[in-house]
């Protein structure tokens, strides 16, 4: 299907852009991490680069939700459950971010498990978005699939109605033949 089909190609694309989007959130937060180690005085902006990363991330998925809802039928309900997922599982890593800043001024080991808890949450929220998206590739393909049967049925019944016309003139036109001879 995949070979044939410009939807499962796009699907693809898209998976390949969120797991990007994912090991580039990975790598900021990597990036930060080594940051606040070599100056606890920067926590402040890394901690403004960090939301400005998730405000990102969140607006990217947001993005892609819409393209999805516009573009296959029937997903609007799937989307929206990934949608309210999304939006809890963003507040709760606002929540932590928040927290790690406050514990950055204590000490940097607070900091890097709430920002570990900060990745887990988000691979979570990438886990249940990547099952929602598998799911609507399937069914988008699915209503391809019906879709292009529906069409063959209806060539099928368009041919056989136009030879049963011919037949029907054949015949017409031997018996007006034989009227003639």
């Amino acid at each position: 299907m995949a070979d044939r089909n410009p939807i499962a190609a796009a699907f693809e694309l898209q998976r390949r852009t969120l797991e990007r989007s994912q090991q580039a959130l990975e790598q900021s937060v990597e990036l930060q991490k080594r940051l606040n180690e070599a100056m606890v005085e920067g926590m402040d902006s890394g901690t403004d680069a960090s939301a400005r990363s998730a405000e990102m991330t969140h607006e990217a998925i947001e993005r892609y939700l819409e393209a999805i809802e516009s573009t296959v039928p029937g997903s609007e309900a799937g989307v929206e459950q990934v949608r309210e997922a999304m939006d809890q599982q963003f507040e709760a890593a606002e929540q932590a971010r928040s927290e790690a800043a406050d514990l950055a001024e204590e000490g940097l080991e607070g900091y890097d498990d709430l920002s570990a808890a900060y990745l887990d949450s988000v691979s979570q929220q990438l886990d249940v978005l990547v099952e929602a998206h598998e799911e609507m590739e399937t069914r988008a393909e699915e209503f391809l699939d019906r879709t292009e049967e529906q069409l063959e049925e209806m060539q099928a019944d368009a041919s056989g109605q136009l030879q049963d016309q011919i037949d029907q003139l054949r015949e017409q036109t031997e018996q007006l033949r034989e009227r003639l001879s």
